[in-house]
């Protein structure tokens, strides 16, 4: 009776396990698919204020997993809504960024949802200052400006912002964004849990089975 008591929950465990990895490897799967990009679609952003700012990314031991995966990237599009204007975008050290905006009015994004569609959840920080043009700081590691801008960036460790603004400073900003975010082989990742994950759980329901099927044997029977 003890063995198949062990048995069932060794089936159950599997099952569980296989349904589990099957499951992340699906998602991983529809969300990334065969490019290795998880996309936001394009959608329009709007503040009354002078800049866009995301929340503060800290990122660590990006060169461990980029040595495996491959370099992660982020991608970022703007077009400007309406004629004639010209956007910046930039990705600088979270503290020159917090210095640079220092009195100037300004949202920050503090979630941001890629999927099914860009969504941000935005803070209004207020100010009085007026910015200079945002080109005009040297301390980004990754800009673009002007009526079609678009970065790809290396994923490097540290405390990073990313900064949407006017070319010139001046409010308010409104634009088209499309945010993308790559990480090689998370496709062929996610296939293997798929797969991996059916045949633990295929064997788990076997298994099972298998217990059920067997009839247990009476207390005190002798062999045979």
């Amino acid at each position: 009776m003890t063995k198949r008591v062990v048995l069932i929950v060794l089936s159950v465990v599997l099952m569980t396990l296989g349904a589990q990895a099957a499951i992340s490897g699906g998602a991983l799967m529809a969300l990334f698919g065969p490019s290795d990009t998880a996309s936001s679609g394009v959608q329009e952003v709007s503040t009354p204020t002078s800049a866009l700012v995301s929340p503060v990314g800290v990122i660590q031991d990006s060169s461990g997993v980029q040595t495996v995966l491959g370099s992660i990237r982020l991608g970022i599009t703007a077009t400007p809504v309406g004629p004639g204007g010209q956007i910046f975008i930039g990705i600088g050290p979270a503290a020159e960024v917090d210095r640079y905006l220092s009195g100037v009015a300004h949202d920050e994004a503090t979630d941001v949802t890629l999927t099914p569609s860009l969504h941000l959840t935005l803070v209004r920080h207020g100010g009085t200052t007026s910015p200079a043009p945002p080109g005009s700081q040297s301390f980004w590691v990754a800009e673009a400006s002007g009526t079609n801008p678009a970065i790809s960036w290396k994923v490097t460790d540290g405390s990073y912002r990313l900064v949407v603004m006017n070319a010139d400073g001046a409010a308010p900003v409104r634009f088209d964004a499309h945010l993308t975010l790559t990480v090689p082989h998370l496709f062929a990742i996610g296939v293997g849990l798929l797969v991996g994950g059916a045949v633990v759980l295929a064997g788990g329901v076997v298994l099972l089975v298998a217990v059920l099927r067997r009839r247990p044997r009476p207390v005190g029977a002798g062999p045979g």
